[in-house]
């Protein structure tokens, strides 16, 4: 199931097409508000007719309402009170707040009305209209009239610049606020946009301006209930919430679960109300659908729509829509079809009249994929058809959006049972986002789109296992594409933070951000294009349903003869206008689109590398057969939720391609258990038991043997994903002997994905270095400097005791300077001027050494893996702490861009780099890392290994003067055999942790 998983999370997100944000909430306070004895007896009292009085009181009632999470009347009295105080001192607070409590708790379609009414009405003060003016911005956001948007955010910022000017320093706090809102509504308008980093960083200062509001607030407050702190948090709060969102969709998602853990710790603890712990519920539950952490996600989405429907939220509330929407994600995760199903229509059904509401819940895509899992086959299609149908005459057929309609009538056809028509459905959708790399990201996968055509893709795969294992035939070209997509599904894991890691690589290279800039220029421009298309569309749909109208025809009856032919042929001038417009506007939109992929065939023809790393090539099965030289073969293994999906490259002979019974959940358990008895470290015995030789010998029964692999392949190179790319493949056993090794046969080397071979072998190799070896090795984790607070990692956080963890508590490493020692002897290196040890194995010194001259480089640390360490979100290697505590000592993914190599082979020794499921991911991402900054190949371990037998294997592989895969695999054959260790090395788990990643014949 992981391959449609990662697409459920959103494969290189960009834009949403379904917008999947928060509303910052004006309301709750983290400490304790008002007693509810005390509450209760002021909402029992009458409101007086005397304006002041009443207005008092209102304000009472409200934070009442809100103490006892009275959600409802606190709208209602949010409601008067913004009406009755709209020209008082703080009528910009009480307006802001009753339009964002409508919005959230109440209607959003009312909210977006009562906006637009303060917004216009000139008598109320620039604050009041420009915090209106934000608030109708924002429900616009979430709607699809872009042109209508676009109109209110100039006004918008028109009323923001004016009340700032008027405000200016007497009112510090109004000033601020004003600031966070204009903050958070710019970063929809950049989502929309699908500048999805611009919006994230626009989100963290907003977080950062909000704060120092909190803290201000805190620090004149009159005690913990003051309304000042109140509000302020509530800016605090809303920030934070964004972000959250914000993070999922640039791919962050487990940065986006860990704000939403600590904040319901906060709620748990009783810290904030619960109107704040039903809000973190479900912005965590959307996190953990991106992480694929479906059953959690219910649980919270059930937890926060259970509470929110008690606090009086109304049902098209956009706080209930979230919350809602989440439980709909779970159980589409869960593949629970007949409970989504009846949730979603259940859900629709509750929506009331309000049209924003309805728009925002009810999207076409799920309405046919939840049809379609139920055997609704002709409600389905008839949705897709329509939507197809629509979009090929508004867009033409090679416009992204008829794309996506044909990808998901695709998956209606597939499960249908037609296969031939699903087949010609997929095929542009598999041009557009296989065939050209540019494709993920002009057509957005994130959102609902992203959960629908992950399950295209999915369904497409399923089906292609299914032929195989009833024995049926399947046709080539499905097998070439499975497999394209299969590479797409093993790059996209790590993508993420390749692409983030890559702004230092722009930072240092001028003419290359030049390049980049230029490309989102003129991606913007696209989007603009196609922005001006749909307005102009929706206005000559609007000409279309006007003049075939009752009520115009009707009109147009009652007219003399003379003065209705003149107003019908005024009315097809009109229509005829905007459809010329139409053309033109088309026209422009597709040249756009064609600057925009001449601007990426520039950046891909003068930096192939930087291309290869943030858009990498996928290509087909005949152009990676001629990329393998005699004695290779290329073997590619996906799993499925309930099978396999296997392919063999064999040059010569073309591909074969096969499927395993065994799916995803069926691998991780096999694979944990063959590390498992493959560890010596527990004191188990050096032999192979008979269930372990009947455990490496059905790895090769199902992944390898039904290829057949010819005898003359010498060199196999693997591309795995899933639990198996943590699996020691030379270890496996081609027949049911203790000693019948793949390590015997042939040479293993192992691939990030298919594609990278790709971008190891379209160009010649540079010349070998001049020097053999520079290593870095047993650092000094623990400074010698007074204890102070370590940045681990560019995005740390505090770091300190609260954490239970100090950097300087790292296991040292003092073995690995022998190792070290020994592999210079090997190479003929100076130790003394080669190696970097103890104290003086720093990032700083890394980053400053000389790399660019030497064969081998070679780090013997710690691996650090995505979230083993607060505030390391990213591949890293631990190296020494120095004096400065702000310093970080970690090699990070970044620095790797930015390191200068001309190395046949980076050695990653003593870190487990490799290990397991999350390793096997992040390693990949390390290891393109380290292909980008100018390494051939990549030798890393799956396990802690022996000191002893690693300085040894490790000094014969590379003092041995054959490629470096047939001189790994000579040294595992010794050490199999006894000549090397004699014999005390034999079992696997001295030779078989070592994965070679790269070129073999490199």
């Amino acid at each position: 199931m992981r391959n449609w998983m990662w697409l459920l999370a959103g494969l290189l997100a960009a834009t949403t097409v379904l917008a999947q944000v928060d509303e910052e909430d004006a309301g709750d306070s983290p400490a304790a508000l008002m007693p509810a004895a005390e509450a209760q007896a002021l909402l029992a009292q009458a409101l007086p007719a005397e304006p002041v009085a009443r207005l008092a009181l209102l304000q009472q009632q409200a934070r009442a309402a809100q103490s006892l999470e009275q959600r409802g009347r606190w709208v209602e009295l949010l409601a008067e009170l913004a009406q009755l105080g709209r020209n008082q001192p703080r009528g910009d607070v009480w307006v802001r707040q009753y339009l964002s409590a409508e919005f959230v708790w109440g209607s959003s379609g009312k909210s977006l009305a009562a906006a637009d009414a303060y917004a216009s009405d000139a008598t109320l003060s620039a604050a009041v209209r420009a915090s209106a003016a934000l608030r109708q911005v924002y429900a616009l956001a979430q709607g699809r009239d872009r042109a209508l948007l676009d109109r209110m955010w100039s006004r918008a910022q028109s009323l923001t610049k004016q009340a700032l000017d008027e405000t200016g320093g007497q009112d510090p706090g109004a000033a601020l606020r004003l600031q966070v809102d204009r903050l958070q509504i710019r970063s929809e308008i950049e989502r929309r946009d699908g500048r999805l980093a611009e919006a994230a960083t626009t989100l963290r200062e907003a977080v950062r301006l909000a704060q120092k509001g909190v803290e201000e607030a805190r620090r004149t407050a009159s005690g913990a209930r003051d309304p000042a702190v109140q509000d302020a948090y509530g800016w605090y709060d809303g920030s934070q919430g964004m972000l959250t969102y914000a993070l999922v969709r640039q791919g962050r998602a487990p940065e986006a679960v860990q704000i939403g853990q600590g904040n319901l710790a906060l709620w748990r603890a009783g810290q904030i109300t619960d109107a704040l712990g039903a809000r973190w519920s479900y912005r965590l539950a959307q996190a953990q659908v991106a992480s694929r952490q479906y059953a959690a996600a219910l649980e919270n989405a059930q937890r926060s729509d259970d509470m929110l429907q008690r606090a009086g939220a109304g049902p098209a509330s956009h706080a209930r829509w979230l919350a809602r929407q989440e439980q709909v994600r779970s159980l589409i995760g869960l593949r629970r079809w007949a409970e989504a199903d009846a949730f979603y229509r259940d859900f629709l059904a509750s929506l009331p009249a309000d049209s924003l509401a309805r728009d925002r819940a009810s999207d076409w895509r799920l309405r046919a994929l939840l049809a379609a899992k139920n055997g609704r086959f002709d409600e389905a299609l008839e949705t897709v058809e329509r939507i197809h149908r629509s979009r090929t005459r508004l867009y033409g057929e090679a416009h992204p959006q008829t794309q996506e309609a044909a990808g998901v009538r695709a998956f209606v056809r597939l499960l249908k049972g037609d296969m031939g028509g699903a087949w010609g459905d997929y095929q542009p959708l598999f041009a557009a986002l296989l065939d050209s790399p540019g494709g993920w990201q002009d057509l957005d996968l994130s959102g609902a789109r992203g959960f629908v055509l992950g399950l295209a893709f999915d369904e497409f795969l399923r089906e292609i296992a299914a032929r195989s294992l009833r024995g049926e035939k399947v046709d080539k070209a499905w097998a070439d594409r499975a497999m394209q997509v299969a590479d797409r599904l093993q790059t996209g894991s790590t993508h993420r933070a390749l692409v983030d890691a890559s702004a230092r690589v722009l930072a240092a290279t001028p003419a290359l951000r030049g390049l980049i800039e230029e490309e989102q220029a003129l991606r913007a421009a696209a989007s603009a294009r196609n922005t001006t298309l749909n307005a102009t569309l929706g206005e000559e749909d609007r000409l279309r349903r006007r003049n075939a109208s009752d009520e115009t025809k009707a009109q147009l009856k009652a007219l003399p003869d003379a003065e209705r032919k003149q107003r019908q042929k005024q009315q097809a001038d009109e229509l005829a206008a905007v459809r010329e417009q139409i053309r033109q506007q088309r026209e422009a939109a597709q040249a756009a689109r064609e600057a925009l992929t001449q601007q990426r065939e520039r950046v891909a023809k003068a930096y192939p590398a930087y291309a290869d790393l943030v858009a990498p090539t996928l290509p087909a099965q005949d152009a990676l057969l001629k990329l393998l030289s005699p004695g290779e073969a290329l073997l590619v293994v996906q799993p499925l939720e309930d099978a396999t999906l296997t392919w063999l490259l064999v040059p010569g002979e073309g591909a074969r391609f096969s499927a395993s019974k065994i799916g995803a959940a069926g691998w991780a358990e096999r694979v944990a258990q063959i590390r498992t008895a493959l560890d010596l470290s527990t004191g188990r015995p050096a032999t192979l038991s008979p269930p372990t030789v009947l455990a490496l010998h059905e790895v090769w029964q199902e992944l390898i043997a039904p290829l057949a692999p010819p005898a003359a392949v010498k060199s196999l190179l693997v591309a795995a994903d899933g639990a198996l790319a943590g699996m020691p493949f030379a270890a496996a056993l081609t027949a049911a002997e203790p000693g019948a090794f793949v390590a015997r046969r042939m040479a293993v080397t192992q691939l990030p994905s298919a594609g990278a071979l790709y971008a190891l072998r379209r160009t010649a190799a540079s010349a070998p270095a001049a020097k053999a070896l520079f290593g870095i090795g047993d650092p000094q984790f623990k400074s010698t400097s007074r204890p102070g607070r370590a940045a681990l990692g560019s995005s740390a956080t505090t770091y300190d005791a609260g954490w239970g963890f100090s950097y300087g508590d790292i296991p040292p490493l003092p073995e690995t300077r022998a190792e070290l020692m020994a592999l210079a002897r090997a190479v003929g290196a100076n130790p003394q001027a080669d190696l970097l040890l103890g104290a003086a194995a720093t990032r700083e010194a890394v980053l400053a050494a000389p790399l660019s001259d030497r064969r081998l480089v070679a780090f013997a640390t710690h691996g650090l893996m995505p979230g083993e360490l607060p505030g390391v979100s990213k591949p890293a290697l631990a190296l020494a702490k120095t004096a400065d505590a702000a310093a970080s000592p970690l090699l990070e993914l970044d620095d790797v861009l930015t390191l200068r190599l001309n190395a046949q082979a980076v050695l990653l020794s003593a870190c487990n780099t490799a290990a397991g499921e999350q390793g096997g991911a992040a390693m990949s991402g390390l290891v393109r890392a380290f292909f980008f900054a100018g390494s051939r190949s990549v030798l890393a371990t799956h396990w802690s290994v022996e000191t002893a037998s690693a300085a040894a294997l490790t000094s014969a592989v590379f003092a041995a003067k054959v490629p470096r895969a047939e001189g790994l695999r000579l040294a595992q054959v010794r050490m199999i055999e006894g000549t090397l260790g004699g014999g005390r090395w034999a079992h696997p788990f001295y030779w078989a942790g070592y994965a070679l990643f790269g070129d073999p014949s490199r």
